[in-house]
This record gives C-alpha cells, structure tokens and sequence, in this order.
C-alpha cells in the first residue's frame, strides 16, 4: 500500500494520542499502589508497580513518535529532531524490553 500524507500524518499523530494515554493510566497506578502503603508488601503489587514504571518510559519513548527524528529526513511529518535525539529515541526503545519482560 503506497505512503500518502495524510497516512504519514496519522501514524504520526497517533502514537502520541496512546503514548501519553498509556502513560496516563500507568501513572494513574503508581499512583493507586503508593497511596496505599500496605500494597507494598504484596509481590503482586510490587512486581504491577515495576511493570507500571518501565511501561511509563516505554509509553513515553513511543508518544514522542516521530518529533525525535532529524529534522532534515524526508517525507517525515513533524520530524523536529537531530541526530542525537534519535539515537537516544532508539536506546530508550530498546531497553523498553523490561515491560514485557515482567509481563512474561
């Protein structure tokens, strides 16, 4: 299926709508497990607390969609980036295999 703009447009705007939604909820979490301390000493809610914590990295890794990516790459919505900073984007997506590591 050929690339059009507004395809382009799309797959860019969307991973920033559910990144930061993912990131919301995981935060929302945290949030619920820390508010009540005795939460703690349960393993299930240590092991959803590390799980909620790596997916809001990850979460926030993909809702930065395409703005990381250099600026000068064409045919890239909304690249606003450099180098560096996508590099970095690409670290951080990588080591985002912690979440579904304590998923397994």
């Amino acid at each position: 299926m050929p690339s059009t703009p507004e395809r382009a447009i799309a797959l860019s705007i969307l991973p920033h709508i559910t990144g930061f939604s993912s990131m919301f909820c995981s935060g929302l979490i945290i949030f619920d497990i820390y508010r009540d301390k005795r939460k703690l000493k349960k393993l299930y809610h240590r092991l959803l607390l590390a799980l909620s914590t790596t997916d809001v990295f990850t979460s926030f890794t993909y809702a930065l969609s395409t703005w990381p990516i250099p600026s000068d790459s064409p045919n890239i919505f909304a690249a606003l980036g450099t180098q560096a900073t996508c590099t970095a984007q690409g670290f951080f997506i990588q080591a985002s295999i912690a979440t579904p590591m304590y998923n397994a």
